[in-house]
């Protein structure tokens, strides 16, 4: 019994890591699309 709980313990841990490791990534790429679009919409306006 102690070692299942051990072993579900760990791999709840890793679950949640990768689940927190793919909401920052989701987050970074966002940050980046805004900047992007940002710097592309002065460009335009910029233009005119």
């Amino acid at each position: 019994m102690q070692n299942f709980l051990q072993r579900d313990l760990g791999s709840s841990m890793l679950s949640i890591a990768v689940i927190l490791g793919w909401l920052g990534l989701f987050f970074v790429f966002l940050r980046v699309l805004t900047i992007s679009i940002k710097r592309i919409l002065e460009a335009v306006f910029k233009k005119s």
